[in-house]
């Protein structure tokens, strides 16, 4: 190869990897990954520690007798079926005979406002339930069951500190040696716990070794520029070979809400993750980003914003900062769906000075669906969208396409995830060096095994393969593939 095309190569492959386009994809799948799973723990523990109040909810005792005739023109039969109604959850019934109590000269208004109440919390009308319970409680502030319910109408909707403290100033009212109010103590017990998990410190910490088939992200290229008559290479265009590597990878993620009254909040959300590669630490990457800001949360909305920050780091140097914003909206869209979109916004400070031109801001939004097939099947996919400015337009690219993927438990012992995304990217300008408009199709794979029944002081083995394909219209340069394996070590808390 001719030297005086070294450099110049050098130069090309030095901005591939530093001007940050290849490996934004994967890092946002990388976080994309490390959000789901953290959502989803976190969502198992509130689920197990009422699992047990759900199944007694479930087989609570059903009346004697179902199908028994009243007169609907007494007010005490029905009052009497319209109580038991309520209390044996038989809410078609329930909702039938409040009519008719209604219809009534003096019904009593405590049974009308408790009635209306836990009719409406089973129709998921959690905002009337509320309005209802208290107006109960208005009328007869130490009516147990109007608190009780209450409590579990705050709990449903997020409101979170308020449903603690009510949970705890029932509790406080309840003779302890009481043995009949055993099981109102166990109710109170588990949400109690529940909200203490919901507002506790959570994430997970992961480590593991890792191999790498193409560290250099090389496209192993050969090309002759030019040939003299005999046929001999004079000028020739050659791209490195691949390098192979093994690393240790990690992650840590930390998450935290902090409620205030009603369905108010702050949030924090930290992640950090990269692999160091020993003797070839010129590849070491790390990526560190945190976020706070405002949260609302009710039964069917989580909404948050706040300022997020973002650290790259690559060959042990400083890459560049990102300042910004960030919009979160998760809609829960049935019971076994939720809707999610997201938009940040990020101003991009190249630290070297030979990248400085890679400095302006960076847009994203995402929208991504998820699908609860059955218990042991959750899907997911989605749309996404990066904008990268610049004031040379040929810098400046648009980044779109989409990701699919589910979650499996359907081996009994194993957590299986599998990912996939793809997507285009479109750069803005000409590139006279290159004599091309760059235009990217990249790909991305991900298969997780993790041996959930397998754990160690808490830590969970699992396995991890990574395959990136990108294939460009500069081929010769930007084109190439990658495996990464990783055998990884994870303690959630």
């Amino acid at each position: 190869m001719n030297s005086n095309t070294t450099p110049l190569i050098r130069c090309l492959l030095l901005s591939c990897v530093f001007s940050s386009p290849l490996s934004w994809s994967q890092d946002t799948d990388t976080q994309f990954r490390i959000e789901q799973r953290d959502a989803l723990s976190a969502q198992n523990k509130e689920q197990a520690i009422l699992e047990e109040e759900n199944q007694r909810e479930a087989s609570s005792p059903k009346p004697a007798q179902t199908g028994y005739q009243i007169d609907t023109n007494d007010v005490n039969q029905v009052a009497k079926a319209l109580h038991l109604a309520v209390r044996y959850r038989q809410w078609v019934q329930a909702s039938q005979l409040l009519e008719i109590y209604r219809q009534f000269e003096q019904p009593d208004p405590l049974l009308l406002k408790y009635a209306d109440g836990a009719i409406s919390r089973a129709k998921g009308d959690l905002e009337h339930a509320q309005l209802a319970f208290e107006d109960a409680l208005a009328l007869q502030p130490n009516f147990m069951p109007a608190q009780l319910e209450l409590a579990r109408v705050l709990f449903e909707s997020n409101q979170n500190r308020d449903a603690l403290n009510l949970f705890n100033q029932i509790k406080s009212k309840i003779p302890s040696q009481n043995p009949r109010a055993a099981g109102v103590i166990r109710t109170i017990d588990s949400f109690t716990q529940a909200l203490i998990a919901r507002d506790s410190w959570n994430g997970s910490v992961a480590i593991g070794g890792s191999f790498n088939d193409n560290l250099n992200s090389s496209s192993e290229s050969y090309t002759c520029l030019v040939t003299s008559n005999t046929g001999q290479c004079l000028f020739d265009r050659v791209t490195p070979k691949k390098e192979k590597a093994y690393g240790i990878d990690f992650e840590a993620s930390i998450n935290k809400r902090f409620s205030l009254s009603r369905h108010h909040g702050i949030h924090l959300q930290g992640l950090t993750y990269g692999t160091n590669y020993g003797n070839n630490s010129d590849y070491n990457e790390h990526t560190s980003r945190i976020g706070f800001g405002y949260s609302f949360h009710d039964r069917l909305n989580k909404v948050s914003i706040g300022p997020s920050f973002e650290l790259s780091r690559y060959a042990n140097s400083s890459v560049y900062f990102s300042s910004g914003v960030k919009l979160d909206w998760l809609r829960t869209t049935s019971q076994n769906s939720a809707l999610k979109f997201e938009f940040k916004a990020d101003y991009q400070d190249y630290i070297p000075s030979v990248l400085s031109y890679q400095t302006d801001w960076q847009l994203a939004s995402y929208l991504t669906y998820w699908y609860q097939f059955n218990h042991d099947l959750l899907l997911f996919g989605g749309v996404d969208w990066t904008g990268k400015q610049n004031k040379e337009q040929v810098h400046a690219y648009e980044l779109y396409g989409g990701k699919i993927g589910l979650n499996s438990d359907v081996i009994p012992w194993v957590d299986l995830t599998l990912f996939g995304s793809f997507r285009h990217r479109d750069y803005q300008g000409f590139n006279s060096i290159l004599s091309e408009t760059r235009r990217d199709k990249e790909q991305n794979y991900a298969l997780s095994a993790s041996l959930k029944d397998i754990k160690l002081f808490g830590v969970t083995p699992s396995l991890v393969w990574n395959h990136k394909r990108i294939k460009s219209n500069v081929d010769w340069l930007y084109t190439y593939q990658q495996n990464e394996i990783t055998i990884k070590f994870t303690r959630r808390f």
